[in-house]
């Protein structure tokens, strides 16, 4: 912007391009700022305080968190599951840890325990009879969006989130006590509720800062495997070979890790000094982000699969 009569004077002259990013960014801001004087308002939520905790407890027990979670979305969608927790839990799409396994299959195990988005969606069809349907976005890596505003506007339509968090990742602000509350890696919860400071999760009932629950769902795909049960498991002649072979694995130098973290048991043990490494990182299947399901053949449905990919961060 010039100022006519002035010749002397300061171009502010905006280039069309650089303005229509800006009143963007502005718009969005505004969009923001009004979601959260909404959200302080009035939480948005799926159940409250009490029917959460109600609901928790007529959960069927499990130790895999996708299929509690498959239960709740279905809970909250009025839908009752065609087989039992029993059942499910015997089917191709729930995987455990092979404890009794040298180190190198104990390993590819762990990479591949729990329930990935794809198993989410595949269970999903076979529990609801394809009644519920659902889709995931994926958020790593890291996405440009406020995660309470993306989360309030699908919950106020009715559509359930189920997300895939990290555990193992770092987050900033937590203190030692509520780690040891923690899961133990990956977990998967159901979000009940949004409100202005936090994220309402079940199994278990908790509330999460949105910063530090953006954070988990925007993970690489590993999963930290402690020391000790490498330590514990290793003996003569393992066959590491496809530890090598497989791509992944060798990017990651797991063998190489396995090897460190042996030298360091054989070198400081003895003398009581703490090791550098306290686990080795191995590829997981899991992804982090979020599922998003409704009734087939509804408006929700049709909302879930027409929405665009969230924007990455740039």
């Amino acid at each position: 912007m010039s100022m006519p009569g002035d010749s002397g004077s300061l171009n502010l002259t905006m280039d069309p391009a650089h303005w229509k990013v800006y009143t963007n960014e502005l718009k969005e801001d505004l969009e923001k700022l009004e979601g959260f004087l909404r959200l302080k308002a009035e939480p948005v939520a799926l159940w409250n305080e009490r029917q959460a905790r109600d609901k928790q407890a007529k959960s069927p027990k499990c130790e895999e968190s996708g299929l509690v979670g498959l239960w709740q979305v279905m809970m909250s969608l009025g839908v009752t599951p065609r087989i039992t927790m029993d059942d499910a839990q015997k089917m191709s799409f729930y995987r455990k840890r092979d404890d009794t396994s040298p180190l190198p299959q104990y390993l590819f195990s762990c990479s591949k325990h729990g329930m990935t988005h794809n198993d989410l969606l595949k269970a999903m069809e076979t529990l609801s009879n394809g009644r519920v349907v659902g889709r995931f976005f994926e958020f790593y890596p890291q996405r440009r969006v406020d995660i309470r505003y993306w989360l309030a506007g699908w919950i106020k339509r009715g559509v359930v989130p189920l997300a895939t968090l990290n555990y193992q990742k770092p987050v900033r602000g937590v203190s030692e006590e509520e780690k040891q509350n923690f899961p133990k890696d990956w977990h998967h919860h159901m979000v009940y509720a949004v409100s202005y400071d936090g994220i309402h999760l079940a199994n278990p009932i908790s509330k999460m800062k949105a910063e530090h629950f953006k954070n988990r769902i925007e993970s690489e795909s590993v999963v930290l495997i402690p020391r000790t049960e490498v330590l514990g498991r290793l003996q003569n002649d393992l066959d590491y070979e496809e530890l090598k072979s497989v791509p992944e694995w060798r990017q990651m130098n797991v063998l190489g890790q396995i090897e460190v973290v042996e030298r360091e048991a054989e070198r400081f043990n003895n003398l009581r000094i703490p090791c550098g490494m306290q686990h080795i990182a191995i590829p997981s299947s899991m992804i982090g982000g979020i599922t998003l399901f409704a009734h087939k053949d509804t408006e929700n449905h049709r909302a879930i699969v027409a929405s665009e990919e969230v924007f990455l961060k740039i």
